[in-house]
C-alpha cells in the first residue's frame, strides 16, 4: 500500500517512509502486534463527519465513502496498525442546549441522519445520476462561502433550509420520475422498516404544523396522541396527514433509504481493506421516537446524568418479553447489528444499574438486560461475531463499578467485552495490569488513552486542569508515577509532557485489544466534546486532507501516536528487547525515522506515488465504483441493464 505524495514541494517535515519502507514498516508492525497482542483488536475511534475531504468536492462534512477518507484509512492501517474503525452514533441529530451543538449522542436510536448521505455519490451512474452535477457543485460552493477552516459545517448539511437538503429534494424528484429505475429495492426497504419508518416519517410534518416544538409542548391533543388514540378523530386526522402531506412523508423515507445505502457502502469499503466497522449504539432516543413509542418510556423521566436529558425506558416492565420497552430496545440493537460489524453499547452501566431522575435506582437487573441485548444481536444478524459486541462501563464510582467488594470483576460481566480508558488512570483503575489483577481475561476488555468524551491526552500531559463541579483536577503527576511502575521507566525519562504522552500511548499496548481516538493520534490539545462549554466547536474538529503531513508533524512534536515508539517501551518492559532483538531493532529504526531522528533527514515523501495529489483533483473514483452499493440487483450487467427487462435498477442490498 502506498500513501502517496503531496503535490506541493513545500513540505514542512523532512523525513517520511519511502514506499519500500512502508511495506517493511507495515510487516514489522504486524509482527510486533502479533508478538505482543496476539492479533487483537486495534480500534481507531473517529467521528465520520470529521473525516477528511477533497477541497474541490467538500460539502462541509466527511464520509466513509469518499476517496480521501479511503486514503486516510489506508494510512491508519499502514502507519497505526488499525484493523477496526469505530464511528460515533449515526442518528438524526437533535439540537439541544444551544442551536449549534451538534452532539450525535442527542440523536435518534432507530433512524439515520442525513449526515450519512454522501451527496456526490448521487451524481454517479451507480445511483443513476439522480442528482445533476451542477446541483452538487452548488452545495460545495455554499460550503466554501460559509465553512470555518478546520471545522465541520453541519449547517450546510442538516436542516430543512440547508443546501444539501435542497439538493436532496431535487434528487428525490428525479428518483421518482425516472422510470428506468427499478423501485423494488426501495419498496423492500420501506416494508422491512415499516414499524419505525412510518411513524417517524409523519413526525417532521406534525412538528412543523405545531410550530416546531417537541410533541410534549403541542397544543393539538389529537396530534400529540395521534398513534395512541383509536377514536374517529384520531383515525381521520392520521388519514388526512398521510394524504395531504404524502410528498413530505415519502421524501423522509427516501432519505432514510439513501442514508442506509451509503452507510453500508462505507462499511463495504472498509471491509474491502480488511477492516471492520463498529457503530456506537447510543443510550438514548429522539423526540419522535418517544412520541411514536410512548408506552416504552417512563414519561418525563430521564436516565443517567441529569444533564443528558435522555428519556428513560420503562425499567419496571423491560424484562417482560412482550413489553414495549423491551421491544424498542431490541429493535434499536437489532438495527445496529445489521448496519455494523461490531457494536459499542454506550453508557452500558445503564443496562445494569440505571439511575433515573425521579430517584429510582434499579440495582437488581444484573445481567438480564445484557442478555436481552445479546439475543437481539443474534436474532437480527446470525453471522454477527459476539466478541464484537462491546460495552462501555466507565461510570463515576458513585454510579457504577465493574468490581465487586473484594475487587474482582462482577461475575455476570465476565465473558463480556468491556471498554475502558486510562484518562482517569490510577493505582486501582485504567490499566491492563489492574484488569488482569481483577480477573479479566485478555479478550474481555479493550483499553485506550481516551475516546470522544474525556480530557484529551495532550491536556493531561501538559498538566492542564479539568474543572469538575468548580474544582480543578490535575492528573499528570499521579498518572506519571503509575506509568513509571508499569513500564519500568526511570523518573528522568518521563519528565516532559511529550515523554508522558508517549508512556500513556504505550500502556494500552500491554493489552490484547486497544483503541485510540483520532484527536489523540494527531496530538490535538482541543477537547472534542466540552459538554456545555464551547458548544459550537464540539463534534466539529476535522481531519485535514494533509493528514499525512499533520501526522508526521505530530509525531515529531512528541505528542502524536507512534506505535513503534509505544511498542519499544512495551518490549523493554516485557524483556522482549532481549528475546526478540532483531524485531526490536526494526521497531527502533522506524520509531526514529518517524520522529525525524535519523541521519537521512534529507529524504522526503516525494518518492511516493501521487495518490494524494490526485485526490485533490479528482472526485470519488474507483474505490466507490467497486462498492456496488445501489447499482443493480445481482442480475444486472456492468452496464446497469437488466438482461431480461432492459430496465435500470437501484439496489441497496449488498
Amino acid at each position: 500500500m502506498r500513501i502517496g505524495k503531496l503535490e506541493s514541494p513545500k513540505i514542512s517535515f523532512k523525513r517520511a517512509l519511502t514506499s519500500a519502507e512502508e511495506v517493511e514498516y507495515s510487516n514489522a508492525l504486524t509482527q510486533t502486534k502479533n508478538t505482543v497482542n496476539k492479533g487483537g483488536k486495534s480500534i481507531l475511534i473517529v467521528h465520520d463527519s470529521c473525516l477528511p475531504q477533497n477541497a474541490l468536492t467538500d460539502t462541509g462534512i466527511g464520509h466513509l465513502t469518499s476517496k480521501t477518507s479511503g486514503d486516510f484509512f489506508d494510512f491508519a492501517k499502514t502507519y497505526l496498525g488499525i484493523n477496526t474503525v469505530e464511528v460515533l452514533p449515526p442518528g438524526e441529530i437533535q439540537i439541544k442546549h444551544t442551536k449549534d451543538f451538534y452532539n450525535t449522542y442527542n440523536g435518534s436510536g432507530l433512524s439515520l441522519g442525513t449526515q450519512n448521505i454522501d451527496l456526490e455519490l448521487l451524481t454517479k451512474p451507480e445511483f443513476n445520476s439522480i442528482l445533476p452535477r451542477k446541483e452538487f457543485e452548488k452545495v460545495v460552493k455554499a460550503n466554501k462561502s460559509t465553512q470555518i477552516a478546520g471545522f465541520v459545517n453541519y449547517e450546510n448539511i442538516i436542516g430543512a433550509d440547508s443546501p444539501q437538503e435542497k439538493a436532496l429534494k431535487i434528487a428525490f424528484e428525479n428518483f421518482k420520475k425516472d422510470k428506468s429505475i427499478d423501485k423494488r429495492a426501495y419498496e423492500q426497504f420501506k416494508n422491512a422498516n415499516k414499524d419505525w419508518l412510518e411513524p417517524k416519517s409523519i413526525y417532521p410534518t406534525l412538528k412543523r404544523l405545531n410550530k416546531g416544538t417537541t410533541w410534549e409542548d403541542w397544543t393539538n391533543k389529537i396530534d400529540k396522541t395521534l398513534l395512541d388514540g383509536k377514536t374517529p378523530k384520531h383515525v381521520k386526522r392520521l388519514a388526512e396527514i398521510k394524504k395531504k402531506y404524502a410528498k413530505e412523508i415519502e421524501f423522509y423515507k427516501f432519505k432514510q433509504y439513501i442514508a442506509d445505502a451509503h452507510l453500508r457502502a462505507g462499511k463495504k469499503s472498509l471491509n474491502d481493506k480488511g477492516m471492520k466497522l463498529f457503530g456506537d449504539c447510543l443510550l438514548g432516543f429522539s423526540d419522535d421516537e418517544t412520541w411514536a413509542f410512548k408506552k416504552a418510556f417512563k414519561q418525563g423521566v430521564f436516565v443517567g446524568d441529569s444533564s443528558w436529558r435522555i428519556p428513560a425506558l420503562d425499567y419496571d416492565t423491560i424484562l417482560e418479553p412482550n413489553s414495549d420497552a423491551q421491544k424498542l430496545l431490541t429493535q434499536k440493537v437489532g438495527l445496529f447489528a445489521k448496519r455494523y460489524d461490531g457494536i459499542r453499547m454506550d453508557a452500558s452501566w445503564n443496562y445494569v444499574k440505571p439511575k433515573l431522575s425521579d430517584g429510582s435506582v434499579y440495582d437488581d437487573l444484573k445481567g438480564n438486560l445484557l442478555n436481552i441485548i445479546e439475543r437481539a444481536v443474534k436474532t437480527s444478524n446470525k453471522d454477527f461475531d459476539m466478541s464484537n459486541l462491546i460495552h462501555e462501563f466507565e461510570a463515576a464510582p458513585k454510579d457504577f463499578s465493574i468490581f465487586t467488594n473484594d475487587k474482582q470483576i462482577i461475575p455476570f460481566l465476565k465473558k463480556r467485552v468491556q471498554v475502558i480508558s486510562s484518562a482517569h488512570l490510577s493505582d486501582e483503575y485504567g490499566t491492563s495490569a489492574i484488569m488482569k489483577k481483577v480477573g479479566a481475561l485478555p479478550d474481555e476488555y479493550i483499553i485506550g488513552v481516551g475516546n470522544h468524551d474525556p480530557q484529551p491526552l495532550r491536556q493531561i500531559a501538559e498538566n492542564v486542569p479539568e474543572i469538575l463541579n468548580g474544582k480543578k483536577s490535575y492528573r499528570r503527576f499521579t498518572q506519571q508515577r503509575v506509568l513509571q511502575k508499569i513500564l519500568g521507566i526511570e523518573p528522568e525519562a518521563i519528565r516532559t509532557p511529550a515523554d508522558f504522552a508517549k508512556a500513556k500511548f504505550a500502556e494500552p499496548l500491554m493489552s490484547k485489544n486497544q483503541m485510540v481516538f483520532y484527536m489523540d493520534v494527531f496530538g490535538r490539545a482541543e477537547r472534542f466534546d466540552s459538554q456545555m462549554a464551547n458548544c459550537w466547536k464540539n463534534y466539529r474538529y476535522r481531519i485535514a486532507d494533509t493528514f499525512l503531513e499533520d501526522y508526521h508533524q505530530a509525531v515529531k512534536s512528541g505528542f502524536g501516536y507512534s506505535p513503534m515508539d509505544a511498542f519499544a517501551k512495551v518490549f523493554e518492559a516485557k524483556g522482549l528487547d532481549k528475546t526478540q532483538e532483531s524485531l526490536y531493532r526494526k521497531i527502533l529504526k522506524f520509531r526514529d525515522i518517524l520522529a525525524d531522528k535519523t541521519e537521512t533527514v534529507s529524504k522526503t515523501i516525494t518518492e511516493k506515488t501521487s495518490d494524494l495529489s490526485k485526490n485533490r483533483l479528482l472526485n470519488i473514483g474507483g474505490a466507490v465504483l467497486a462498492l456496488g452499493l445501489i447499482a443493480t440487483v445481482v442480475a444486472l450487467t456492468n452496464k446497469g441493464l437488466d438482461k431480461q427487462t432492459g430496465s435500470k435498477k437501484i439496489n441497496t442490498n449488498s
